[in-house]
């Protein structure tokens, strides 16, 4: 199994890169000690950064949401052209298309923080002694970052990124004319 996730961290390698980009800066701003920065090692630590573990409640937030948060915009946004153009309007002639559709998968298929970060996030902040309302606040995110570590391990957020650029073209069609009619009933 770990040779197909790594299999999927290499042939996603632009979103691997970003994605150790963005935890080396958490690394740095939150003052982790990073021991091995390679993107690609053939290990579940794939397209993660190997770093101590986790001590404060701003560490784990960080290391969990910050590079999740920026995968994901930087995807959502490269699919807005390429995954349009090509899957909804059909334009296949144009190559930059093609390459804001993969960038783009790319990113997404790698959002997900790795299993061992996910779990000091919810030790940290679902501990008994932990604020209810943090908990509460807190719970969509790690719900959603919690499951998406999981299927990264399986490999499976790389299918669900193809599929998310398929789909996104009607998704955005679909909510953006009723986010423009609620701004005018306001």
């Amino acid at each position: 199994m770990i040779h197909l996730y790594v299999i999927t961290r290499v042939l996603t390698f632009f979103g691997t890169e970003m994605r150790v980009f963005w935890e080396h800066l958490v690394c740095r701003v939150a003052k982790i000690v990073a021991e091995d920065i390679r993107a690609f090692k053939v290990s579940e630590l794939c397209g993660h950064v190997e770093h101590e573990l986790l001590k404060t409640k701003k560490q784990a937030f960080l290391m969990c949401w910050l590079p999740f948060t920026l995968n994901f915009i930087l995807g959502f946004l490269l699919l807005l052209s390429g995954s349009y153009r090509i899957i909804y309007l059909g334009n296949y002639a144009a190559i930059k298309y093609w390459v804001f559709l993969y960038v783009g998968v790319s990113c997404l298929a790698n959002c997900a923080p790795s299993f061992e970060d996910i779990l000091s996030f919810k030790d940290m902040f679902y501990s008994k002694d932990g604020s209810v309302a943090l908990k509460v606040l807190l719970a969509p995110f790690f719900g959603v970052a919690y499951a998406m570590a999981f299927l990264e391990r399986y490999s499976i957020t790389f299918i669900l990124a193809v599929a998310f650029a398929v789909a996104f073209p009607w998704i955005f069609n679909f909510v953006l004319p009723a986010v423009s009619l609620l701004g005018k009933l306001l």
